[in-house]
């Protein structure tokens, strides 16, 4: 029967893989468990953790990535020195023990010091790469060595766990070969560094809260929630409704557009949502209350024929997209809080844009409160809208009212204050 064989070069070892026992005899290992290898036989080590050295068993040779270590001692006195600089050790030791911490933490769901564990972990294991690559001048490697241990050190401050003491190069000190006093010292500037860090970083967290607060005060966020109760359009065809915020000063439009599908049947594309036409326009800050005026602008698109008086439809070309009116309702008042009731349902006549006269009286009964000058259909977007606009100002009389075969959209308007 074959024997186990004590190793000879194979004596140290990272785990790789998660590995559970299935008996007494086999060994868990747990992804970054470093491992003392004792013996060897057919793919199968025998040694213990580092972390449990009075537990022995086997695991896999698989699950294991060798390193180089130093071996001292032979048979029970036996001890493996990973040859690797001391603070990669001392980095590889420090995030093995604060990642049990940050798993408690999440269990216990202690959210901000769980961020706070994570983001000084990631970074450790950043410099730990850079170290290792053996590529940094010797300038910055100190430097990096420098930004190592105060992080360490930070981080076991406000763990709650054991003060590394170090000299001024950042190397930890061995009390064997150290005075009672320098180490005391040692400890003493090494805590004042620290809380100093400590008092630093909360100052700056404060002045941070400060100025988040200041600025949230002097540009408050706001949105105006709109709800489509209907629209009344007898065109023949298909329909897309556009609606956005705008202001007319400026001519530009301050919002993206909201788009509902109308159907030539006068319901919703989409039936389900025939009572759900709700849209929010968000991030109206005090820029947009300093505004002279804003206006709610719907455009409306027919999805059909390129004249609606081409009743040929062997020749007919359908599913084309034409500008067929234009609607503008001033919320300035909404949008600065003057009005405020929430209830209110808005009537909003449309503006044809330019048809031929036998269309347009066929299709449309104009409001006689709008000028006889109809908007030109080839006329830019803002210049239509500007027209609808000083159209209303000048025959203002009021909301619309419905009437016959009048294009109109009915909506509430509410201001949200976030």
């Amino acid at each position: 029967m074959t024997r186990w064989v004590p190793t000879k070069k194979e004596k140290y070892g990272v785990a790789i893989y998660n590995y559970d026992s299935r008996d007494e005899t086999e060994l868990s290992l747990q992804i970054g468990d470093t491992v003392h290898i004792l013996e060897t036989y057919e793919g199968w080590y025998r040694g213990y953790t580092h972390r449990r050295k009075a537990r022995k068993g086997i695991f896999p040779a698989s699950y294991i990535q060798l390193k180089e270590a130093t071996v001292e001692g032979k048979g029970q006195h036996e001890t493996v020195i990973p040859n690797e600089l001391p603070l990669v050790q001392e980095v590889t030791t420090t995030l093995r023990e604060w990642s049990s911490i940050w798993r408690h933490l999440y269990v216990i769901n202690n959210r901000e010091m769980f961020s706070r564990v994570r983001n000084m972990m990631y970074d450790l294991i950043e410099w730990r790469s850079q170290i290792l690559s053996g590529t940094l001048p010797q300038d910055e490697l100190k430097e990096l060595k420098q930004k190592v241990t105060a992080k360490i050190d930070y981080g076991n401050r406000i763990l709650d766990l054991d003060l590394v003491v170090r000299d001024e190069d950042g190397n930890i000190l061995d009390p064997d070969q150290s005075s009672t006093i320098s180490l005391f010292r040692a400890h003493e500037v090494a805590l004042k560094r620290i809380e100093e860090r400590i008092q630093e970083e909360k100052s700056q967290k404060h002045n941070i809260d400060i100025n988040r607060q200041a600025k949230f005060a002097a540009t408050p966020s706001f949105s105006l929630f709109v709800t489509l109760k209907n629209v009344v359009c007898k065109i023949g065809e298909d329909a897309e409704v556009l609606m956005s915020l705008y202001d007319p000063i400026k001519s530009k439009f301050i919002s993206e557009n909201y788009l509902v599908r109308w159907a030539s049947s006068g319901l919703p594309k989409d039936i389900d949502r025939l009572n759900n036409l709700r849209a929010v326009f968000t991030d109206l800050g005090s820029k947009d209350l300093k505004r002279e005026k804003i206006s709610f602008v719907c455009q409306i698109v027919r999805v059909g024929r390129m004249e609606l008086k081409d009743n040929n439809t062997k020749k007919s070309t359908t599913g084309l997209r034409r500008p067929f009116g234009v609607a503008v309702m001033d919320v300035t008042d909404i949008i600065t809080g003057k009005v405020d009731d929430e209830d209110k349902q808005h009537f909003i006549p449309f503006q044809p844009l330019a048809l031929d006269d036998a269309i347009r009286h066929k299709q449309l009964n104009i409001s006689s409160r709008f000028s006889s000058r109809v908007a030109g259909e080839n006329d830019f977007l803002q210049t239509v809208i500007n027209k609808v606009i000083t159209a209303k100002e000048i025959n203002h009389k009021g909301q619309g009212k419905l009437q016959n075969n009048n294009i109109m959209i009915l909506l509430q308007c509410l201001l949200l204050k976030l």
